[in-house]
């Protein structure tokens, strides 16, 4: 065919592939050249008897030809028309389809073209003006070509070419290439389907291919593009090769970053992910280790060496090494390290090249190294460098949140705040009483006690003078109960004090008498005020009241109950008929609750949320308060359990759900700001099947945006079912609402709960926040916690900000909210439209 003297018809729909074809004949000085973008178009052109048309490239598509009839009757109506098809992307060809294809066309090509399917085309035109040789091509783009190639003749599948570009970045000689199999440098599975990618690169023209290639002893990742080319009738395959090394390290690396956050360094799922991470990293050695009782490090947590590189290190001596990691968390080599630390025994002997160490210390009880490196200079350093510091962050985190899951109240004996036994060890103390009381035929006594309108004294001077009170408590405490027993904090402002010494019915009566007289006198604060508070005491005695420490303990509330409900400022010791009167009293209680529901006694007050970045409001937490007629507030703590036990928590949770977003929905169309409101859910509630219903309703009533309602539930082990509650947390978020776990660190969460809950804010417990300044270990605790949850994707929401300083630190550690004292306390709604109006106003004037 010489289309020096033939028309030339492009039919096709796109336009970027009809250009393409227009210019690859134009440079070949083809007569004419005439383009169709549909198909009648095309039709006419061919019917043209002023034209005389000797190629057609035509699209394989739903909108031109469809299938081979198409094809056969296109060529019998036009006889000596020659066809290239162009295979349309939506266009599926099976084996089949395509060989009746084939048998009708001229050449197969596919859309979107390129110039090396075009090349194909050469044999077309006048081969003695217009096909490329192959030594002008070897000499032209081919060694011109930023890409590095290699140019394969197809029948031998030998090398024929390579140009300067694959010789320089492969490093290697271009003898020996030059008539190798091509094949042979394909991982084996790859050379297994090599006749496959002849047949598919023979049909389509080209064919991409993941594999590894092997070359100078070295294996690496490679995507290979092939394409098929035609020269002087000779087939021959173009092959682009792509050195996928930095692609394939940096997706492998970002997996093992992704994968870090969950190792909890204790599971044989994560040991098996260390291993992997280290054979990846192909270092020879990679250990950790902790400080035994010689203050040395000798305990090995994990060893993943090649040898005997963990002892090998606790042998040596490393003063260098620790000395440098006092002052820097890191001290890395890349290499030549024998010469910058010469005279450790570990580096010289092992002949190590390449070191890291980090210093993996949360605190000063729980200090670890972790040591990696090996015998070479290793390739992208610095990516590794970061790898594993990335680990030893995490593993920082999770130590640190281990340690707060069993906080300084339940790891030490003693409470920060006063002194005095924690909790956890008074109830062992009387445990080990009894058992010696039991065994002696003795008596012992347990009394619980509590501050009088403590809560009163919180709400009106804050929680530091709550916090000078308590002290001052504990010392009169420690004072009279210390020739008799032994006192302690047991949770807020209640105490519980063992009597196990002396113990006589006078000996009670004289201590209980000594603590009211005591504590009745004024406390002096620091800033030089005084301040009057009293005490109510509950006594139960062993064996007559029981002989278990939970029924000593409850009989002990029992009688500080009735002491608070006969005037306060007294003692009651427990005797059997309490026990009806207090489930008369409880039964009146929950009338009298039933009763406060009814005629609207349940108010919401709001404690403003404060974003840390602005220090504007962002939103409020909504608290439940009974303004009861005569008593007046009624703390939460004391009706919120009752209302827990008697099911009327749920009519009141849907109250403050109602009154919060009523509120909110108004505050925000007021002044046009996006506020949220946080809401408390008790475990109760969240067992109730109606719960969402109820949400619902209140959406649909308030008009309130769902986003805008944040949940918040507490660390807790009341949920009859973990999977249960899990299930209720989804459907709420399903909703379009949000999550907040309240007071974390003082329940028993696990890393893996956290992960679970589908919830976007943690509120750190106000009791890490007081710590600030004065526990180093809770700051740790703190530092780590906050560090680990902004890597998790949550925001931090601190509690009980009752200071500047506090605040600053926060702040600097990346704090997203603060909620405190500092910034308000909770108030009603009138008082919070108050400070709205005059935030206002203050930007009004600016």
């Amino acid at each position: 065919m010489n289309l020096t003297k033939q028309s030339l018809i492009i039919a096709c729909s796109h336009k970027e592939d009809r250009l393409k074809f227009f210019n690859f004949f134009d440079g070949l000085n083809v007569k004419q050249i005439l383009t169709a973008s549909h198909l009648s178009q095309m039709q006419d052109l061919l019917c043209d008897e002023n034209l005389d048309v000797g190629l057609l490239a035509v699209e394989l598509s739903s909108r031109w030809i469809k299938n081979t009839q198409q094809l056969s009757r296109l060529q019998k109506n036009h006889s000596g028309l020659t066809v290239v098809a162009l295979v349309d992307e939506d266009m599926r060809l099976d084996y089949a389809h395509y060989r009746e294809i084939i048998q009708s066309v001229s050449h197969l090509l596919y859309s979107p073209l390129n110039h090396n399917q075009l090349v194909r085309l050469t044999d077309l035109v006048d081969q003695t003006k217009q096909i490329v040789e192959l030594e002008t091509y070897r000499q032209g783009a081919f060694q011109a070509s930023s890409l590095p190639l290699l140019l394969v003749n197809a029948k031998s599948q030998e090398i024929v070419a390579v140009n300067e570009t694959f010789l320089k970045q492969f490093q290697i000689y271009k003898k020996r290439l030059l008539g190798q199999i091509w094949v042979d440098y394909l991982a084996q599975d790859q050379q297994d389907k090599i006749n496959r990618y002849q047949s598919e690169l023979n049909e389509k023209g080209q064919l991409e291919i993941q594999s590894k290639w092997s070359m100078n002893g070295v294996s690496f990742p490679v995507k290979l593009c092939a394409f098929y080319l035609n020269f002087n009738g000779v087939p021959h395959y173009l092959i682009e090769c792509h050195d996928q090394s930095e692609h394939v390290f940096r997706q492998k690396m970002l997996y093992f970053l992704d994968k870090i956050r969950l190792l909890d360094f204790v599971t044989k799922r994560s040991e098996e992910l260390l291993k992997q991470m280290v054979l990846w990293a192909e270092f020879d050695f990679c250990f950790m280790l902790t400080k035994g009782r010689k203050q040395k490090y000798q305990n090995i947590v994990f060893d993943y060496s090649k040898s005997n590189h963990a002892h090998h290190f606790i042998e040596s001596n490393h003063d260098f090494i620790f000395r440098k990691l006092k002052t820097q968390r890191t001290l890395t080599l890349s290499e030549q390290a024998s010469q910058h630390i010469p005279g450790d025994e570990f580096i010289t002997m092992n002949d190590v090249e390449s070191i890291m160490v980090f210093n993996c210390r949360v605190n000063k009880h729980q200090q670890a190294i972790l040591v990696l490196g090996g015998e070479r200079a290793f390739p992208r350093w610095q990516h590794l460098k970061l790898l594993f510091s990335k680990l030893v962050e995490h593993y920082r985190a999770t130590m640190a949140f281990k340690m707060l899951q069993h906080s300084h109240e339940s790891e030490s004996q003693y409470d920060v705040l006063t002194n005095l036994l924690n909790r956890r060890y008074i109830i062992k103390h009387i445990e080990k009483s009894i058992e010696q009381a039991a065994q002696r035929k003795q008596s012992l006594a347990v009394v619980f006690l509590d501050l009088d309108r403590f809560k009163v004294i919180n709400d009106s001077l804050g929680h530091d003078v709550g916090d000078q009170v308590l002290v001052n408590v504990a010392q009169i405490l420690k004072d009279i109960v210390g020739d008799f027993g032994v006192a302690s904090r047991y949770a807020g402002d209640e105490f519980l004090l063992l009597l196990n010494r002396h113990v006589s019915a006078d000996n009670i009566k004289k201590v209980a008498d000594s603590i009211l007289k005591s504590v009745a006198e004024p406390v002096t604060l620091a800033d030089g005020s005084e301040i009057k508070l009293t005490i109510s005491l509950g006594i139960a005695v062993y064996p007559d009241h029981g002989k278990l420490v939970n029924t000593l303990i409850k009989h002990a509330d029992v009688a500080l109950y009735d002491a608070k409900l006969n005037g306060k400022n007294q003692y009651s010791i427990y005797r059997t008929e309490l026990d009806g009167e207090q489930a008369k009293q409880s039964e009146e209680m929950v009338k009298n609750l039933e009763q406060a529901i009814e005629s609207d006694q349940i108010d919401v007050y709001y404690q403003p949320k404060i974003d840390a970045k602005t220090e504007d409001i962002a939103g409020f937490e909504a608290l439940v308060r009974w303004q009861h007629p005569e008593l007046g507030i009624i703390s939460p703590g004391l009706f919120v359990p009752l209302a827990e036990q008697s099911g009327l928590i749920h009519k009141i949770g849907l109250l403050v759900i109602e009154k919060a977003a009523r509120c909110l929905k108004a505050w925000q169309t007021r002044y046009e700001l996006p506020l949220t409101m946080s809401i408390n859910l008790s475990p109760i509630q969240l067992n109730d099947n109606r719960l969402i219903d109820r949400i619902s309703y209140v959406i649909n009533q308030t008009g309130i945006q769902a986003k805008y309602l944040d949940f918040e539930i507490t660390e807790s082990e009341k949920f009859k079912s973990v999977k249960d509650a899990l299930v209720m947390f989804n459907r709420i978020v399903d909703m379009g609402c949000t999550l907040s776990i309240d007071d974390f660190g003082t329940g028993h969460s696990t890393l893996d709960y956290l992960r679970k809950i589908p919830a976007k804010t943690l509120k750190i417990d106000q009791v890490f926040v007081k710590n600030i300044g004065l526990s180093p270990d809770d700051e740790a605790i703190l530092d780590a916690t906050i560090d680990m949850a902004k890597r998790v994707g949550h925001f931090i929401v601190a509690e009980g900000v009752e200071t500047e300083s506090q605040r600053q630190y926060l702040s600097h550690k990346g704090c997203d909210y603060f909620q405190g004292y500092l910034f308000s306390r909770p108030l009603p709604a009138t008082k919070i439209e108050d400070i709205l109006d005059q935030r206002a106003q203050i930007l009004k004037n600016y």
